[in-house]
């Protein structure tokens, strides 16, 4: 029996500086022209008790290595998954990114949030679970502002800004956050993958029939005919905790783009590779089902964390511990390596989180000769140790190792005179 779905979640393998990026789209799913038997994720998951072991029985190929336990970093997301998933640094960085624009008014700049991010905001007024990125269209009119104004900001705060060019026509940026490389395994260093925020900004016009185009014909979009009304004006909705502009009927929207969405579909050319999804596609019948399987994981991964450091100390709510003489803990060069080891590794992190509560460690000192410490392991330590201080001293040295990005997981900055 052969199935047809109405839509997918789509990763884009991306090589871009040398590493591989997964992006999620939504798309309209092809037909199945390998003939490769659809396995069907949810189709008995009200039929056993809803825990790891049954989400890896019925969708192994989500995960690296069934054998390995699912830990979480919120600046790198769940480790030991076929691909990258939304986590609390992309998030960070999207309030950051989002605040920057809505400092323009809406005469001088207006932008709306739009494609995949529609079929998030319809769901459940969230991102994509398994997505890292956002999309927005801005109209011809505005992008000399964009240019000349609001990227030389962004890139002020440590984003990057690459133009993006379809047929010989520059016809939209995108916009991507510092990249945190991780091993996605906890014994392999092979399993690597990365963490980046990403936005793609379409520059679009109404054609002589008012559908919605791109100037370079860049984006879905672009071949469905939006028609104005569905388009402008544009409305905003609570979407992921901001504030954000949407088209005027975002589900006029996806129903054009994607048709019906209460499917999922989600593809990985990492999937592919795997014995267990030789489609590259994992398919539920019930987007409400991936949604609960992936919030269930988030939850056991943290467990897995906690208790792995030590949870007993970690958020404590006993006002004894709080009255407990905390220690300072001063990272440099001299003894960085021992105590943070290799960044990436999931051991590393974890070690270095068991020292953390261990030593009852209450404040951070890192010199800028430890700087990684901010760049890769800071979000982490303020999202299982948020009662720690963190101070970041700058050398004064030009450019700084630390993106302004990063400054929000400092308490204390101290500057340095510059050195010359």
């Amino acid at each position: 029996m052969k199935l047809y779905f109405d839509k997918i979640d789509k990763i884009d393998k991306i090589d871009k500086n040398n590493y591989n990026k997964q992006k999620f789209r939504v798309m309209p799913h092809e037909k199945n022209k390998s003939n490769i038997p659809l396995h069907i994720s949810d189709r008995h998951i009200h039929q056993m008790e809803h825990n790891i072991d049954t989400i890896k029985k019925r969708v192994p190929s989500l995960f690296v290595d069934k054998n390995q336990k699912n830990y979480y970093f919120a600046s790198t997301g769940i480790t030991n998954l076929t691909f990258t998933t939304y986590n609390e640094f992309i998030h960070d960085q999207a309030i950051l990114f989002f605040n920057i624009l809505s400092r323009y008014p809406v005469e001088t700049f207006e932008y709306a949030v739009f494609a995949g991010n529609s079929v998030g905001l319809l769901r459940n007024g969230n991102n994509l679970p398994w997505g890292d990125d956002y999309d927005i269209i801005i109209f011809d009119k505005h992008v000399p502002i964009l240019l000349k104004m609001i990227a030389p900001e962004l890139e002020n705060f440590g984003f990057k800004i690459e133009s993006k060019i379809e047929h010989g026509v520059i016809c939209g940026i995108q916009v991507f956050g510092p990249t945190i490389f991780f091993d996605n395994h906890f014994t392999s260093t092979r399993s690597s993958s990365t963490s980046v925020f990403q936005c793609d900004v379409f520059f679009s016009y109404f054609d002589k029939n008012n559908f919605l185009k791109n100037r370079g014909g860049w984006g879905l979009y672009h071949e469905k005919n939006i028609p104005y009304n569905v388009v402008v004006p544009f409305k905003r909705h609570m979407f992921h905790g901001m504030f954000l502009p949407f088209f005027n009927n975002p589900k006029k929207e996806v129903e054009i783009c994607y048709t019906n969405i209460d499917k999922c579909s989600i593809f990985s050319h990492h999937l592919q590779k795997s014995q267990n999804n030789l489609s590259g596609t994992i398919f539920y019948n019930k987007w409400e089902n991936a949604y609960l399987d992936f919030k269930y994981i988030i939850k056991k991964s943290i467990e897995n964390t906690k208790n792995a450091i030590g949870a007993a100390t970690t958020h404590s709510s006993d006002p004894l511990s709080l009255c407990k003489n905390k220690n300072k803990l001063v990272l440099n060069a001299d003894n960085k390596n021992n105590l943070l080891g290799r960044s990436s590794c999931i051991s590393s992190k974890l070690n270095f989180f068991c020292y953390l509560s261990e030593h009852n460690i209450g404040s951070i000192v890192a010199h800028a000769d430890a700087s990684e410490f901010i760049c890769e392991h800071a979000a982490d330590v303020k999202f299982y140790f948020p009662e720690i201080d963190i101070t970041y001293i700058d050398d004064g040295c030009k450019p700084s190792p630390v993106s302004p990005i990063f400054y929000i997981y400092i308490d204390t900055f101290i500057q340095e005179a510059e050195k010359k």
